[in-house]
């Protein structure tokens, strides 16, 4: 309760520049993904090896957030660019293994930005367009996977998920988190008008299970670095990964439906009409 304060305010101000940053779309969200993205490896760097005074995690860094500002214009040439700077950093950690935390921290970061973008497209500030609406999806079934498996587990308990990895999640959340979150993502389709339901619940269904899946991994790194939250960034939540385990996964997932669907053009498009 001694945290509730600062949980609710953070939870609040970050929703206002999330969705802010949502609706203007192009630069404005790349931006804020950009930023995102070089936080999250920042934490992810923190956690895995003292590198605070190399230069390698430093330029990764501004690497990263470079890549996804410019994804705006090709994401393909900043998703090579990811890949090729990942595999650099993997082929190096013959000599350092912590470069190999490095390289995958590279690609986690990097890619889940340029995820962000590519769904989101491309439209102007005040047009409800569908990578608008992909990108409302997909963030409105992470919060809800993440509050019904709160309530869900919180009420009824009974066997734990993975212990060993996270004592306090059970599957009677995790059914209640993935029920959440296709109910929540039918009712975004059906705002959205769009006719088949069906396709999209399964994505609903899925996404969540991935989301879910991106919250015990990152429950499992934490253990076998033994850290408690990856940061310290946002009052009373901790740190940028802590809030965005999940979303991370689901927004590669989904951006990569999407573009499958589209034929590599509106990832939004490709994963809202069916």
């Amino acid at each position: 309760m001694a945290d509730l304060g600062p949980r609710l305010a953070s939870a609040v101000v970050l929703m206002a520049v999330a969705v802010a940053a949502l609706v203007a779309g192009g630069l404005v969200f790349a931006l804020l993904a950009g930023v995102a993205a070089a936080l999250i490896l920042v934490e992810w760097v923190g956690m895995t090896g003292p590198y605070a005074l190399r230069a390698a995690p430093k330029l990764a860094v501004l690497f990263v957030g470079l890549s996804v500002v410019i994804a705006t214009r090709d994401w393909r040439a900043s998703a090579i660019a990811v890949g090729a700077v990942a595999i650099g950093l993997l082929l190096a950690g013959a000599v350092e293994a912590r470069l190999r935390w490095l390289a995958a921290g590279v690609l986690y970061a990097g890619l889940s930005g340029i995820a962000a973008v590519v769904l989101r497209g491309d439209a102007p500030a005040g047009v409800a367009s569908l990578g608008l609406v992909a990108t409302c999806f997909v963030f409105l079934l992470v919060w809800a996977t993440d509050t019904g498996a709160y309530f869900a587990g919180r009420h009824l308990g009974g066997p734990k998920l993975w212990s060993a990895v996270s004592p306090k999640k059970t599957w009677s959340g995790a059914i209640g988190g993935l029920l959440a979150a296709v109910v929540v993502g039918l009712a975004v389709g059906s705002f959205a008008g769009i006719a088949t339901l069906a396709p999209l619940a399964f994505i609903a269904a899925l996404l969540s299970v991935v989301s879910q899946a991106g919250d015990l991994a990152e429950s499992s790194m934490k253990r076998h670095f033994g850290v408690k939250d990856s940061g310290r960034l946002i009052p009373g939540h901790g740190g940028i990964m802590d809030r965005v385990d999940g979303l991370v996964v689901a927004l590669v997932l989904a951006a990569a439906i999407g573009l499958v669907r589209s034929g590599g053009g509106d990832a939004g498009g490709g994963l809202m009409v069916w």
